[in-house]
């Protein structure tokens, strides 16, 4: 692969990687607040999750986008594309799963009972 289709492709990569990210972005930061019951926390995950995307796709591109000397620049290309959705895939794949577990834990944590009527801290306590 020559140099100027090898940045081309990084470059490719980053902007398809982007768009899935900027498109996630709104919905990811909304779900993760909720969750993490801070912003601090949502923007760590926010930021670690594209990361985790932007990474795994560059990983992919370089390890296995070469081809031989003189092909097109459209089947180059074609296999970019394809490596950098395939990256997203996995990533996304990784972080919706990660949320659900979250998120099925959340509901499924027992609450503390309220302590009956006439019992301390129960409703016809008195003070």
């Amino acid at each position: 692969m020559d140099t100027d289709l090898f940045f081309v492709s990084l470059g490719l990569t980053t902007v398809v990687v982007g768009g899935a990210m900027a498109y996630l972005r709104g919905t990811t930061r909304r779900l993760l607040r909720e969750l993490c019951d801070s912003d601090a926390g949502a923007a760590f995950w926010l930021r670690s999750t594209d990361v985790l995307a932007m990474c795994g796709s560059l990983i992919l591109v370089p390890a296995f986008g070469g081809l031989r000397n003189g092909a097109a620049w459209t089947d180059q290309l074609r296999l970019v594309i394809g490596l950098a959705l395939a990256g997203i895939f996995v990533s996304v794949i990784f972080v919706a799963s990660s949320v659900r577990g979250a998120t099925l834990r959340a509901q499924t944590t027992p609450t503390a009972p309220a302590a009956p009527a006439g019992e301390p801290g129960g409703a016809g306590a008195r003070a």
